[in-house]
């Protein structure tokens, strides 16, 4: 029977480990790092749809969160987006540490109030596209969609960036950021990062204390 309740014990500590490494709620603060690994999903390193519908649950279940913690090299934007949403809805504030990159530093743009640990650096670029991720999204959606080949497929690939690009440059906007800030995240091409230096963010009005 010991050897029974030890082994439990022993699985239950490991498995409530394993849920908290990339999600874990300390008081008032839920700390969010996209690159641990959660234990009911595919590990991918990154930002992703799940992610969405987890910090969601966390802000409901949770009404006592006042900050959002995060941190990561960004991933699947549809899930930022849909997290920035959120956090502007429970009016969150975000704290950025280590690097936030791309897809995070949208999420953190939706902080009521913004600020970053001394040595947190946040990274901008334009849209890119994920390649692999947009023919495996082809291929299980083609039939629905109603797309003849990949030539019609990227027709409509190009719509929604340039309608997420304008969706972006309005959110922003919103957010308080200055249009000489949103001009130089747009120069900055897909595969490279700007890292602008705290006093760019705080003259940008992406920080705000």
């Amino acid at each position: 029977m010991k050897l029974i309740l030890t082994i439990f014990i022993i699985f239950w500590a490991a498995n409530a480990s394993a849920q908290s490494s990339r999600y874990e709620l300390d008081g008032d603060t839920l700390n969010f790092d996209m690159r641990a690994e959660d234990p009911k999903h595919e590990f991918t390193g990154q930002l992703e749809m799940y992610d969405s519908n987890e910090i969601a649950a966390y802000l409901f279940d949770y009404p006592e969160i006042k900050t959002l913690r995060i941190t990561g090299p960004g991933g699947f934007m549809p899930a930022a987006r849909e997290i920035a949403d959120k956090l502007i809805r429970f009016e969150v504030d975000t704290v950025a540490f280590g690097e936030c990159n791309s897809a995070c530093s949208t999420i953190f743009l939706a902080g009521k109030n913004r600020t970053l640990e001394p040595d947190a650096t946040l990274g901008f670029h334009r849209q890119w596209i994920d390649k692999p991720r947009e023919k495996k999204y082809y291929e299980a959606m083609r039939e629905t969609k109603g797309w003849k080949d990949e030539f019609d497929y990227l027709g409509w690939v190009y719509d929604v960036l340039v309608d997420n690009l304008i969706k972006d440059i309005r959110f922003m906007e919103s957010r308080g950021v200055n249009l000489d800030f949103i001009s130089e995240t747009l120069e900055t091409d897909s595969y490279n990062m700007w890292r602008p230096t705290r006093e760019e963010l705080l003259a940008g009005g992406v920080i705000t204390q």
